[in-house]
């Protein structure tokens, strides 16, 4: 085992970012171009500070609170260090009102400050039997319903790569619930009478423990398992003689609890990375039947690592339940074990989940075990989180030798109360190198922005969807449509031009399936000063088209500026209807006629798609829509559908109004319609389009509302003003 196991915290183990060396610069352009891919950052990282993160419960762990910087004392290797930082965060009793729905447009420039907490649910279903299961998504939807409150953020993360979302409470709880129905147990445990499990296949693989290699030839003889037999006498000697059935058996189940180690831990050193830089109390529960310690691979020392970094605690949920007999001592298994193995047929269960368990203890959370009442204990993680205190100090141990220093911190008045805080950290090295290093192809930076369940705001972002015509069986063509302020990229002046080089990353999840596509680019821009200006009013824009199938999405993107190294992120919820009913294509809003055709099929051809919804006073409004799975005459085989529109301030006060009028189809029965209004003389302010949509064969009438805003002709944009605010 290793010797951490409690709650402190790397307050920063800042990472700066190198930038990579630029490439030849490109011929001039106007607009930006894929850059060719440029050598991988490196991010070197040191110690400034230590926080130790601190939670104080009563007897019945309800956090305590109103306590002071005189109240604590911190060791470090048994020397007490000087506190110099120290924050009490206490969560308001009284609960805010719930906000309005997701907007049709989601930015990333009304951030602000991260009030509520943050929680990750790692639901390890490679650690999980299907008859697991349910207890234990049974407990995570009660945390869901009970523990959370409104402004927290909420991940659900599955071990086996699943499920990956992140939502806002309380909007978002309902899906998330019916996500959690969905999680299932994939591990398939042995049962066989030759069954060996993880520990001892460590002990025999690993260690060619002789003890462990004696105790399961026993076994298998008071089971009659098939397998070479050796005379009882020949198991112990000086030299340990193999079985070679028993050795085969033990590299094969220790490699396959390797894999699922691997994957269980890894993902909790992403999810943790993802929380770097996130404000507030962190936390990651892991729901699991656990595993054993491994000392033979150093993801748990990287697990551990990203932990401080992030200062989230880990919280072991073990979905095992009450334990009770041993595999081996039930009458399934017919024969009684030799008296001198029961002893450790029982001391076996503790090893089972010694890995899991460890990994929470060193992080600073605690261990739900041995009850089948695991709602209560990971609701007590809910409660616990109200109430924390932030210690941070300077380490009198400066040495950069990467050893582990162990914390502990005490009380001036213990008595009666309980004290919990990460068991210590791993120092630094010479080299500044750290568990969670730059490895493979994926930029680190990039990638923990995508796992994190919060927004950042380095470079202002804004993102909708477009959802268009069936262009493969059963799936729709989505556009994505993302915004990029420029004023939020660091560009260089040369020769007249203006420089600049980011990266971007778009991801489109599907909630039901985990199904998702990834898209990434790197742009380079060399552009003319009227061009930058252009940009800087309107933004520059990206746009990628999916085919989805029916249900529930989140998009993600992350844009990433080479050269200052600033990260903006922003997701987008939306959901893709069914396409077997009659249909409007998401309405497109632009001022803005394309140059181009676009995508062969996809909503908005013949207009500039857009993110903006501001449009200034003068300007002239498009509103472009599709209607799919209209009634068709017998007669004529055509479909006959009328739309009209209604344009008006979202104080009910009209502006202006298309009549219902019918919409002439195409030769091939498809039907579009562009509307278009002046807003010549419009107050500024909030708008909304309302438009409707009757089938004149079938009776069915669909009704969209689509908001927009109206800002003086003079006036930049409200977005860009948020930006520059």
């Amino acid at each position: 085992m290793t010797c951490a196991r409690a709650a402190l915290t790397l307050a920063v183990l800042a990472a700066a970012a190198a930038l990579a060396a630029q490439d030849t610069p490109p011929p001039p352009s106007d607009e930006p171009q894929a850059a060719p891919a440029a050598q991988a950052p490196t991010f070197p990282a040191k110690i400034e500070q230590v926080v130790v993160d601190v939670v104080v419960t009563d007897k019945k762990g309800t956090p305590i609170r109103g306590l002071k910087q005189e109240d604590f004392a911190v060791f470090e290797d048994d020397v007490r260090q000087n506190v110099v930082s120290f924050e009490a965060v206490e969560l308001p009793e009284e609960v805010p009102a719930e906000p309005p729905s997701p907007t049709r447009v989601s930015v990333n420039t009304n951030v602000g400050q991260q009030s509520g907490r943050t929680f990750v649910l790692v639901f390890d279903d490679l650690h999980m039997a299907p008859w697991k299961a349910s207890q234990s998504k049974a407990a995570v939807a009660s945390f869901l319903n009970q523990a959370v409150r409104e402004g927290d953020r909420v991940s659900l993360v599955s071990t086996s790569g699943e499920t990956w979302w992140s939502t806002r409470m309380l909007s978002g709880r309902d899906k998330l619930v019916d996500l959690v129905k969905h999680l299932e147990g994939r591990y398939i445990p042995e049962a066989s009478m030759d069954r060996i499990s993880d520990w001892e296949a460590l002990q025999i693989h690993m260690y060619r423990d002789p003890q462990a290699y004696a105790r399961v030839l026993r076994r298998f003889q008071t089971y009659n398992a098939a397998f070479a037999r050796r005379r009882e006498g020949d198991v112990l000697r000086q030299e340990m003689i193999e079985d070679p059935y028993i050795t085969q058996r033990a590299a094969e189940t220790y490699y396959k609890a390797s894999e699922r180690l691997r994957n269980t831990l890894g993902t909790l050193e992403r999810v943790l990375n993802g929380l770097v830089g996130v404000k507030g109390r962190k936390s990651v529960i892991l729901v699991s039947e656990g595993f054993i310690y491994d000392p033979n691979r150093d993801w748990f020392r990287r697990v551990n690592e990203a932990s401080l970094r992030a200062n989230a605690a880990i919280y072991f949920v073990n979905s095992r339940g009450l334990e009770g007999m041993p595999a081996e001592l039930t009458a399934e298994f017919g024969g009684v074990l030799p008296p001198m193995d029961v002893g450790m047929a029982f001391v076996e269960t503790v090893d089972a989940v010694a890995g899991a368990e460890e990994t929470a203890t060193s992080s600073g959370g605690f261990v739900v075990r041995n009850t089948n009442d695991l709602a209560s204990g990971i609701q007590r993680i809910g409660r616990e989180t109200q109430a924390y205190y932030l210690l941070g100090y300077i380490p009198t141990n400066a040495s950069r030798d990467g050893e582990f220093r162990e914390i502990e911190v005490k009380l001036a008045n213990g008595r009666g109360r309980r004290v919990r805080a990460r068991k210590g950290y791993y120092a630094p090295t010479q080299t500044g190198d750290s568990a969670s290093e730059h490895r493979g192809d994926v930029d680190p930076v990039i990638q923990a922005a995508l796992d994190s369940p919060w927004m950042e705001a380095g470079i202002p972002l804004r993102m909708t969807h477009y959802v268009g015509a069936e262009r493969a069986l059963d799936k729709a063509v989505v556009l994505v449509a993302i915004e990029v302020d420029i004023r939020g990229l660091d560009l260089e002046e040369t020769d007249g031009r203006f420089g600049g080089n980011f990266d971007f990353l778009l991801v489109v999840a599907h909630r039901q399936t985990g199904e998702f596509f990834r898209y990434d680019q790197s742009v380079v821009m060399n552009i003319k000063p009227e061009t930058r200006e252009r940009l800087e009013r309107f933004w520059y824009p990206i746009v990628r088209d999916f085919d989805l199938g029916e249900g529930d999405y989140q998009a993600k993107i992350v844009v990433r500026d080479k050269r200052s190294g600033k990260v903006g992120t922003v997701t987008h919820q939306f959901e893709v209807p069914a396409l077997d009913t009659l249909r409007v294509s998401t309405p497109v809003l632009s001022d803005t006629l394309a140059t181009e055709t676009g995508v062969p099929g996809a909503p908005g051809a013949r207009l500039e798609v857009m993110v903006r919804r501001d449009f200034p006073v003068g300007s002239t409004v498009y509103c472009q829509i599709d209607i799919f799975g209209a009634k068709k005459d017998p007669q004529s085989g055509m479909p006959r559908v009328a739309q009209g529109y209604l344009a008006k301030r979202t104080d009910g006060t009209v502006f202006t109004f298309g009549e219902l009028s019918e919409i002439r189809p195409t030769s091939l029965g498809d039907l579009s319609r562009t509307s278009a209004f002046s807003l010549e003389g419009a107050q500024p302010g909030d708008y909304e389009i309302v438009m409707t949509v009757r089938d004149e064969l079938s009776g069915q009438t669909v009704e969209l509302v689509e908001p927009f805003r109206v800002v003086p002709a003079s006036e930049p944009t409200k977005a860009a003003r948020d930006a520059a605010e």
